[in-house]
Order: C-alpha cells, then structure tokens, then sequence
C-alpha cells in the first residue's frame, strides 16, 4: 500500500478546498486509494478532530487520517450510526462519502471526549 506524506496530503485537500489541520511539521500518511484524491481530509492529532466541524458539499467525500505521534488507535464513528470506520492506527485514513444533507455528529469510540460534526449543504 503506497502512502503519502502529510505535505501530499495537504495538496490533496487543497483539491477539496480545505487543508488539513495539524502542525506543519507534523509526519503523517495517508493510504492513497481511488476514493481519498478529492477528499476533505480532517487530521486526527492532540486526542481531537482537526477540524471539529467540516461544511462540505452533497456527494463531498470526507478522509480522517489519524496523524498523532503518540501511538494511539482512534475511529470515526456516527453518532447515529450511519458509519463506523475500522481502528486507525497512525497514519491509517478512513474515507467516506457523504450522498445526502444533513448534520452527522461522530465520536471516537476509543476516546469518547473525541468529538466532531459534518454538515453536509
């Protein structure tokens, strides 16, 4: 599985419009697959969410790269239960498509105080 750096992965989200979160120095990867290039990519560093929030648009696709230094697992998880990623280790992405409106709250199931929300417009 090829990765890439964090500094590819901030090119990738510029074809999003946004950039990933994170210090600039920060090393991470993620696994480029068919679905991640165009993606709005949220870093996972610091036990949070970077961003918190994202705004995207109908049938936007979302990529969470888990980028801490630290070791620690984390998921992507609906509050709802709409999707569940597998555990990300460092440097593991987890992308998913985003078809309809609406306001999805999510969690790490590992570290619950992990928060986030998607809006979708």
């Amino acid at each position: 599985m090829r990765l890439l750096p964090l500094s590819v992965v901030a090119a990738l989200g510029c074809f999003s419009g946004r950039e990933p979160a994170g210090p600039a120095d920060q090393r991470c990867g993620v696994p480029l697959t068919d679905d991640v290039p165009g993606s709005t990519l949220s870093a996972i560093v610091g036990f949070a969410f970077q961003p918190a929030e994202l705004r995207v648009p109908v049938g936007q696709r979302i990529t969470w790269v888990n980028c801490e230094d630290n070791g620690a697992p984390h998921t992507s998880t609906a509050d709802a239960g709409e999707w569940n990623s597998a555990l990300l280790q460092p440097g593991d992405g987890f992308t998913r498509n985003f078809p309809e409106p609406g306001t999805f709250t999510y969690f790490c199931e590992v570290h619950p105080f992990m928060t986030g929300r998607v809006v979708v417009e």
